[in-house]
């Protein structure tokens, strides 16, 4: 940075230039900043201790603190944030798109600095480093809040949803060697014991073992009804956690069976209650951040689909999961490539780790492999891609061993197709769009959903460099747009003439539809196009649909049913692979409607609707007078 301002800006310039993210931008990024900054003066009620000034703004905002102390409080009153000079709040509803009741408290007169949303947008898209750190601050944000709510997320959570699946359960005449042989079958630490009409009589747990049997030298052929706990205590299927706590603290008991209409259907333990507050996606990327070899890796996302379980039980939207699992995924690839960097060196050049597809797009589910590249810097030689290759295997392996499959088309960074530098990224770009072939169309489903996970020093603009030469060039040729179009009106949504779903009718998808090939996939293809046709940079579906109805380029009607159709279509998709996960099995995409109530199915009816409708719009706007 330079003190070599225009007067007008050089003091607020200067204040900036030593407050990150704003030092990381460049000279005439900050000026422009200056320029669209507009300030308010704030004056501390001191007189009336409790009174409060409310921060009553139609758009989200972020605020900067210029001088002065400021307390960012809840509705209730409890204090979010003491936020001093040089400080920052207002971005977290920039972040997600949801407005907060939150109120400002001045605790010592003081200056705001105000940046609006579009500007905020604006710097975040033209500089990776400022994106990263507020996506970072609120991660840490949430992980701070965490603490405060953990306590509120017990109460609201069910014994239902975190007790064993099923319960195992024996006579009491059974043989304790019987028993214990079952529960290591099994690998539990409690069998229950129940009389002929299924009532509950006592457990036995792997304490009693050690306790009752072991210490005392019994016969392991004696019958469980003498070293049982009998009548145990229990707990109903619809209390709380925190309930479940309790009742395991006042006894010392570590297994609590559930009952439901007076018989057992589950088992809830202290480990169960203990992996609850351990899902937590803050709580993981804390851990991929302190890990220091693959090995760790791996453990820490074996825990992803529990977290993803429990996200589906706790009926998150489709939207918000889609975020959290992307950003596990961009976590762990950003420190497979920082592992990378420390077993191979310094990079020669500047480099960026690109995600495409679901990724790129931040709407990943249980069943997502790897679609990635790099770009280059235009600097890189021959004598530099032994390096990359070498790191983008190290990546691309670490990620399969996590869980993220191959891509079955080798779209991978360590594909030498798929290591450039940005002039053949460039290139390759305007190859298929002024000469698309069929294989091309296929690549541009998955490359045009293209975002910066990584971007090592001196990478600055190298990404944007190439998102905006796309977005240029994209919504210029009419022909590409159109036979987009063509591409995308091959995905049907399953709608019979009259009623029925149209479903498989053989094979092991018998009696199913793909319904992210049916219903998402087609959504995501429109939104696309008319995001290529107008040279909208946003990545994420919801993201796009929103800046193509603030430009005008759809109708609000049009975005709110399309955002609605996508939203209740995935989540009957979460919902599906919840069901699938509970039973231990493998998550996929594909639906039976008899697993669905009638009224679900309606819906998905209508959301299908909404698909086909927006189609016959998409074939209007870019194929009349091509065909």
């Amino acid at each position: 940075m330079t003190n070599d301002y225009p007067a007008e800006f050089r003091e607020l310039a200067l204040f900036l230039e030593n407050i990150r993210p704003f030092s990381d931008l460049s000279r005439s990024q900050l000026l422009d900043c200056c320029r669209k900054l507009e300030s308010t003066y704030h004056r501390s009620r001191k007189s009336s201790e409790h009174e409060e000034e409310i921060l009553d703004y139609d758009n989200p905002t972020l605020f900067i603190v210029r001088a002065g102390i400021f307390d960012v409080r809840s509705a209730d009153g409890e204090l979010i944030d003491r936020v001093a000079e040089g400080g920052f709040f207002g971005f977290i509803s920039l972040l997600t798109g949801k407005s907060t009741d939150h109120k400002l408290h001045v605790v010592e007169d003081g200056l705001l600095l105000r940046l609006n949303q579009v500007e905020f947008k604006k710097l975040r898209s033209s500089s990776i480093n400022f994106d990263q750190y507020f996506n970072q601050a609120f991660a840490q944000r949430l992980k701070v809040g965490l603490k405060r709510r953990k306590e509120n997320q017990a109460l609201a959570t069910r014994v239902s949803s975190i007790m064993s699946a099923s319960f195992i359960s024996t006579s009491p005449q059974t043989p304790i060697a019987q028993a214990a042989k079952a529960m290591t079958e099994h690998n539990i630490a409690s069998i229950g014991i129940c009389d002929g009409a299924g009532a509950l009589l006592g457990i036995f747990t792997d304490k009693d073992c050690r306790s009752r049997v072991v210490a005392q030298s019994r016969s392991t052929d004696q019958p469980l009804s003498s070293v049982m706990s009998s009548n145990p205590i229990v707990i109903e299927h619809d209390s709380m956690i925190h309930e479940a706590t309790i009742l395991m603290m006042r006894h010392r008991v570590k297994h609590l069976p559930v009952i439901k209409d007076g018989k057992p259907i589950g088992m809830i333990t202290l480990s169960d209650i203990i992996r609850l507050h351990r899902s937590d996606p803050v709580l993981l990327i804390d851990e991929i951040n302190k890990a220091t070899s693959v090995p760790e890796l791996v453990e820490i996302s074996k825990k992803f689909p529990e977290l993803l379980l429990h996200l589906i039980q706790q009926d998150v939207r489709a939207d918000d999961l889609g975020r959290v699992l992307t950003s596990l995924t961009g976590s762990l690839t950003r420190q497979l490539v920082r592992l990378g960097q420390e077993k191979f060196g310094p990079e020669p050049v500047p480099f960026v780790w690109m995600a495409f597809g679901s990724q790129g797009r931040q709407d990943q589910s249980a069943k997502s492999d790897q679609d990635n590249g790099l770009l280059l810097s235009d600097h890189t030689q021959p004598e530099h891609q032994d390096y990359f290759k070498s790191l983008a295997e190290f990546v691309n392996h670490g990620l399969d061993a996590c869980g993220y499959v191959y891509c079955p088309g080798d779209i991978m960074a360590k594909n030498d197709r798929w290591r450039l530098p940005l002039h053949q990224w460039k290139s390759t770009f305007e190859e298929w769009i002024h000469t698309p072939t069929q294989k091309a169309l296929m690549h541009c489903n998955i490359f045009f959903d293209m975002r910066a996970i990584y971007a090592s020093d001196g990478a600055d603009g190298l990404f944007e460099a190439l998102q905006g030469h796309v977005s240029e060039i994209a919504k210029e040729s009419q022909i590409f747009l159109a036979l987009l179009t063509d591409n995308a009106l091959t995905l049907k949504p399953p709608l019979g003439i009259v009623r029925d779903f149209v479903l498989e009718t053989s094979g092991d998808k018998r009696d199913t539809f793909d319904i992210k090939l049916k219903g998402i996939m087609p959504i995501t293809e429109i939104v696309r196009i008319h995001a290529l046709a107008h040279g909208v940079n946003a990545v994420n579906t919801n993201a796009r649909i929103d800046a193509l109805m603030n430009a005008g380029n759809i109708t609000s009607i049009d975005a709110k049913n399309l955002k609605d159709a996508l939203e209740f279509i995935s989540h009957q998709r979460l919902i599906h692979q919840g069901r699938l996960l509970e039973k231990g099995l493998k998550a996929d995409n594909n639906v039976n409607p008899k697993d669905q109530s009638h009224l679900v199915n309606q819906q998905l009816k209508d959301a299908f609707k909404v698909v086909r409708e927006s189609q016959k719009g998409l074939k209007q706007k870019f194929q009349s007078g091509l065909l």
